[in-house]
């Protein structure tokens, strides 16, 4: 689970940059652009998945 979410930070990473910045915007932008305008919806995504892994762990301890 902690796989997933350091995925989804690193997707989230990668919209926000090609969103405002530009980076890679040409090639990443063209499959999502929904993401591109809007990185925060995978921000938000990313903050529950991290809450919901961080709670999996606690609840083995």
């Amino acid at each position: 689970m902690i796989v997933v979410t350091f995925i989804m930070a690193l997707a989230t990473a990668a919209f926000y940059g090609a969103g405002n910045y530009g980076i890679g915007a040409d090639q990443l932008c063209y499959y999502g652009t929904t993401f591109c305008v809007h990185p925060d919806w995978l921000g938000i995504a990313t903050l529950l998945l991290l809450i919901w892994t961080l709670f999996l762990r606690v609840d083995r301890i």
